[in-house]
Order: C-alpha cells, then sequence, then structure tokens
C-alpha cells in the first residue's frame, strides 16, 4: 500500500523536475548567457557620463561582441519547433534580425567614436527597435 502511493508521487516529483529543468536550461543557453552581456553593455551605458564617448564606444564593442558570439545558436523558441518549413523560415528570420542588430550595434559605435550626440541617439532608437522585433518574436519576455 505505501508502495502504490510513493510511485504516483515520484511521477509527479520526477515530471515537476523535468519541467523546472527544461525552463531552466532555457535560461542557461549559450545564445541566453551571450545576450545577457549585450544587455548588461547597452544598461551601462545609461551610467556612462554622455560625453565620455570612450566609454560609451567600447561598451557598445562589448555588447556586438557578445551579440556576434550569440549568432552561432539558434533561438530555443525555433530550435524545439518541428522540423520543416516554418522552422527553415523561422532560423533564416532569427538570423535576419540578428544580423539587424549587429549592424544597429556598429551604427551606434560609430556614432560614439564621432562623438555626435544625435547620431548616437538615432542609433540607439534603432537598436531598440530591433530589439523589441527580435524579443517578439523569439523570447517568452
Amino acid at each position: 500500500m505505501i508502495t502504490s502511493m510513493i510511485r504516483p508521487f515520484s511521477v509527479v516529483a520526477v515530471t515537476a523536475m523535468v519541467c523546472l529543468g527544461s525552463v531552466r536550461a532555457e535560461d542557461d543557453t549559450k545564445m541566453a548567457t551571450e545576450m545577457k552581456v549585450v544587455s548588461k553593455q547597452l544598461k551601462a551605458l545609461r551610467t556612462i557620463p554622455k560625453d565620455d564617448y570612450a566609454a560609451g564606444a567600447e561598451a557598445v564593442r562589448k555588447a556586438h561582441e557578445a551579440l556576434l558570439a550569440a549568432m552561432q545558436y539558434i533561438p530555443v523558441m525555433v530550435e524545439e519547433m518541428p522540423d520543416g518549413e516554418e522552422k527553415a523560415k523561422a532560423i533564416a528570420d532569427s538570423r535576419r534580425v540578428m544580423g539587424l542588430s549587429y549592424a544597429s550595434l556598429c551604427a551606434l559605435e560609430l556614432a560614439y567614436l564621432e562623438k555626435d550626440p544625435a547620431k548616437i541617439e538615432a542609433a540607439m532608437s534603432k537598436v531598440k527597435e530591433v530589439k523589441k522585433e527580435g524579443h517578439k518574436k523569439y523570447t517568452d519576455d
């Protein structure tokens, strides 16, 4: 009788661990780790004095280096899709968005190197726009 009570509990416990493990694994993917670096560097721009263009350029450079590293991975949402045409399109589109993100970060770095506040603002708007598109499509945020 005790064995019959323990067995259902074990199934529930194992199921819960698997579910929690899959959520945890998604947060710890290599892509997610690199994207956290990108986010951290972009947030650092808020604390850097507006006229410290060298520090701004360096933070953006670190962000696009991490983004470049993340580009070799496929978002978890896409990876988990069944193989087929839709998945192939999603992979291609996620690469397009990552490429746009990389290009917008390069434009932001150039704006910092040119010490042009108007260009920095315009480039940052583009960075945010592309980030929003990517997160809307390829994350659970």
